[in-house]
């Protein structure tokens, strides 16, 4: 058997592009979806509707203060909702834990700039406690590396993506392109960056048998961000 995972940036909550959002998803029939960027105010019920409608009838409760963006776990499978990750950031919107089987996926949207740092430390204590258990963390990081995951050294907060293999997590993507270039989001510069990502345990990394990035739906403008998508067995 295989568990998919997706995990994409709708852009604002998705507002009027919720139907376009629910097409570009409902091929990857993927199992959980970890979406960012999600909020609180008229569109939240439609895009609940729809995610209903392609059969993902499980969907964490934390819900971000209006105008503010988080992150929200929908799955078709039943999951127990473990909520806040840790106490030591202030918005608990912005990472959420729940467990599938025997699996705990960790959905993540990191606020900008230095404003994440304390996000990042509560993740990589999380993570350096449960190294050796079936655990992954998947989201949108705002986080890249210097020359490799953006053409420049713009992100001060980089050291971060050496601390999550200091802690026994890998970067799936990076693991299987070491000198791979693919962007998931452009600046209005028309700079790319790769911050949307998937770090795993050792343990699920074994079990990992594909991840990639589907850039159709960005092209399309569906969103300014492209998905992630990752299969487990």
């Amino acid at each position: 058997m295989t568990l998919r995972l997706l995990t994409w940036n709708i852009r604002a909550g998705g507002g009027s592009r919720i139907p376009a959002i629910g097409s570009a998803l409902a091929p990857h029939d993927a199992d959980v979806l970890v979406l960012t960027e999600y909020r609180d105010g008229p569109s939240v019920f439609a895009l609940h509707a729809e995610l209903e409608r392609l059969g993902y009838k499980h969907v964490t409760r934390c819900l971000p203060p209006r105008g503010r963006n988080g992150v929200l776990i929908a799955s078709r499978r039943r999951f127990q909702e473990i909520g806040l990750l840790s106490a030591a950031v202030d918005e608990p919107w912005r990472m959420i834990e729940v467990v599938i089987g025997r699996i705990r996926v960790i959905g993540v949207y990191m606020p900008n700039l230095r404003v994440k740092i304390p996000y990042w430390e509560a993740l990589i204590q999380v993570m350096s406690q449960r190294a050796k258990g079936s655990v992954l963390a998947l989201g949108d990081f705002n986080t890249c590396r210097a020359f490799l995951d953006e053409p420049g050294a713009t992100d001060a907060t980089a050291r971060f993506m050496d601390d999550v293999e200091t802690a026994g997590f890998r970067d799936l993507w990076r693991d299987r392109n070491p000198e791979g270039r693919e962007f998931s989001w452009y600046s209005t510069r028309g700079n790319g960056f790769r911050v949307d990502h998937a770090f795993l345990s050792p343990r699920l990394v074994k079990r990992a048998t594909d991840v990639r990035y589907e850039h159709d739906s960005r092209v399309a403008g569906v969103s300014d961000h492209s998905m992630l998508v990752l299969d487990l067995r």
